[in-house]
């Protein structure tokens, strides 16, 4: 566990220590505040699910910058191999990476919690929904970063990176809302089932927090985890 702390805490400082680290966090805050004046003048109730859903969806866009620098950076520059060489294993390299982008995500999250604040200042929202929103948001930006973290094991090029992770994503994203809803053959609910839209956009988003969407996103990023740590593994020895 020390060593996941010491390369966590130094894969954090990378972030900051890095331009796009702010570009994204000043686009992402600036356009979800412009948003949700907009949603809210435009609606005029105190309902934080649509700008949810949208920072869920913009995110999709986002958050893959975040993850392809993390090993095709290292891959690229050859310094894996030194990474490698320290009394590390991969499992640790890869959960600190991992851990670290989950961190930034908080950071990038935390923010909007404002946005909240002022509905209950000057509303009275529903807490759950709210509170429903958040937890499915985070999940949903962890499942996101592990889906970038496989991407980035697999290719030299930060832009290939970014670009594999945001096609992958949307076409999950598509696939929840190609099916028809009422499909019942064993195809078109697995099809369903793999797509993340029904479990964040169709049950967090409403304030429903169901252990099945929940258990979705945490063995989904798990495998993913687990799929970079074999991927990262096999590329050494190549």
């Amino acid at each position: 566990m020390r060593n996941v702390a010491t390369l966590t805490k130094r894969e954090l400082i990378a972030y900051f220590l890095s331009p796009i680290a702010y570009i994204i966090l000043t686009v992402f805050l600036v356009l979800i505040g412009y948003l949700f004046f907009e949603f809210l003048s435009f609606s005029r109730r105190a309902d934080m699910s649509q700008i949810l859903g949208f920072m869920g969806f913009i995110s999709i866009f986002i958050l893959p910058l975040l993850t392809m620098r993390l090993f095709a950076d290292e891959f690229d520059t050859g310094t894996i191999e030194t990474l490698m060489t320290a009394p590390v294993t991969t499992l640790e390299v890869v959960l600190s990476k991992y851990l670290a982008s989950l961190l930034f995500l908080l950071v990038l999250i935390l923010p909007t919690l404002l946005y909240a604040a002022i509905l209950f200042a000057f509303g009275k929202p529903d807490a759950g929904p709210i509170l429903a929103g958040y937890l499915g948001l985070f999940l949903l930006g962890a499942f996101y970063l592990a889906v970038g973290l496989v991407a980035s094991a697999c290719v030299r090029a930060q832009i290939a990176a970014a670009v594999i992770s945001i096609v992958l994503l949307l076409l999950l994203y598509i696939l929840g809302y190609i099916i028809r809803p009422d499909a019942v053959d064993p195809l078109s609910k697995a099809l369903r089932y793999i797509s993340f839209s029904q479990h964040f956009f169709g049950a967090f988003t409403k304030g429903i927090v169901d252990t099945r969407d929940v258990l979705y996103f945490v063995t989904n990023s798990l495998f993913c985890v687990f799929l970079t740590t074999v991927i990262v593994t096999v590329r050494r020895w190549r």
